[in-house]
């Protein structure tokens, strides 16, 4: 049980991905893993063929694209290990990493919620940790300047070995089943984006310390799966902003919860616009940002549609 470890993969017709993802877990030695594939409903055609020819792993077709947090739940429910890692399609593990990381991790049980470093196929690294939402970081432009006063640059979290920022990326979350558990799991109200940083927020909360591990990596090819065409990326990057007033709502102070969906609201409206003239999916999103805005701010209606028709 000590050496055991369950991988819920995610998956939404990121096939090429997801083949060059689960061939690197076939090259993880010293440890036992079971992998389990959840797809949101691809219905295109090349579930049959990878079921064929990776038999070893659990495959888990769901009825329609229920979302990221939900999906993870779902393959949660299958999982026996003591070590849950929730792990993108579009990533690549080094061989036999995982049997070094699961030990080191076992004995060093402060490590919680545990990320390691990300790169991509030009081994940079992408950056796969943040800091929180609030009043302050609601601008891209202040950001860097909350980094700076934290100690806590980009440079710097990737140099240290270990860094503990206050998020890390979804793609890559390594938690123990019982800590799962303390915290309910994924938070199934947002439907892709923010869960990463709502489940850390809520480790937080419960004491359990984030850790990002630079000793190890993995490669990442960002955004796989929310840009294979334009119909996609106008309905993800919807959900992004759509996410984002979800995580205010549920983790702001209530005294300052309506100011802060306002300024952010002011904050995605002169972004969207700006880019709108160049951009015909800028103007689809804020078309459908507006109107998912007047149904937050007057109707105090700030859910997921996608989410809440998963219920």
């Amino acid at each position: 049980m000590v050496n055991s470890l369950s991988i819920i993969i995610v998956n939404y017709k990121t096939w090429d991905k997801l083949k060059l993802c689960l061939d690197s877990i076939s090259k993880q030695d010293g440890i036992r893993i079971s992998t389990i594939v959840v797809d949101n409903n691809s219905d295109d055609n090349k579930l049959d063929s990878f079921k064929n020819k990776y038999k070893w792993v659990k495959w888990i077709e769901n009825s329609k694209n229920f979302g990221f947090a939900k999906a993870c739940n779902i393959g949660a429910n299958y999982c026996k290990s003591k070590w849950y890692l929730f792990l993108n399609p579009d990533t690549i593990l080094v061989e036999n990493s995982l049997e070094s990381l699961i030990f080191y991790c076992n004995n060093n049980i402060q490590h919680k919620i545990i990320g390691i470093k990300q790169i991509n196929e030009k081994s940079i690294p992408i950056n796969s940790f943040g800091i929180f939402l609030n009043f302050w970081s609601l601008s891209g432009l202040i950001r860097p300047i909350i980094r700076l006063l934290k100690n806590s640059s980009y440079k710097k979290m990737n140099s240290r070995l270990i860094s503990h920022p206050d998020w890390i990326s979804g793609s890559f979350v390594l938690i123990r089943k019982n800590d799962f558990y303390l915290i309910n799991g994924w938070n199934e109200n947002y439907w892709m984006y923010y869960e990463d940083m709502d489940i850390c927020r809520r480790a937080k909360n419960n004491n359990l310390k984030v850790a990002l591990l630079n000793n190890w990596n993995c490669t990442h090819f960002h955004g796989a799966s929310s840009r294979k065409n334009n119909t996609i990326k106008i309905i993800t990057k919807s959900e992004v902003i759509i996410s984002s007033h979800i995580y205010i709502e549920e983790h702001a102070n209530p005294k300052m919860t309506l100011l802060i969906h306002l300024s952010l609201i002011i904050i995605q409206f002169i972004n969207l616009l700006l880019g709108s003239p160049f951009s015909s999916n800028k103007r689809a999103i804020l078309l459908n940002s507006i109107t998912y805005w007047k149904k937050g701010v007057f109707k105090s209606n700030w859910c997921s549609e996608r989410a809440v028709s998963n219920y």
